[in-house]
């Protein structure tokens, strides 16, 4: 048991470090490309584990577009309390007790 997962740390290793997934399966053409086509060049209907990986990306994709809307409401909203107060700071000075007159000496 403890052979096969030095085994597996090993490859696993090596494809990472030639720019592969660390599993076989996880992307590329053996996982991305059709298993077959029809002679006619139509594509094959597409297999189950296909068809999860492409509503599992797009979970993914719209996930990554609601955080990041998320984001950038947290930027506005950062952006308009700053605004907000620095107008009450320059108010606060505008508004600030002035002398009137001159000063006696």
């Amino acid at each position: 048991m403890q052979c096969s997962s030095v085994l597996y740390e090993s490859v696993a290793s090596w494809r990472l470090r030639k720019g592969l997934p660390a599993k076989g399966r996880e992307y590329g053409p053996m996982t991305d490309l059709p298993d077959w086509s029809y002679a006619d060049g139509r594509p094959a209907p597409l297999q189950e584990a296909k068809k999860k990986r492409i509503k599992l990306q797009k979970e993914y994709m719209d996930n990554i577009i609601k955080l990041s809307k998320e984001v950038d409401k947290c930027f506005d909203l950062n952006r308009q309390k700053a605004a907000t107060e620095e107008a009450n700071r320059k108010k606060a000075i505008q508004n600030r007790l002035k002398p009137k007159g001159e000063r006696f000496s």
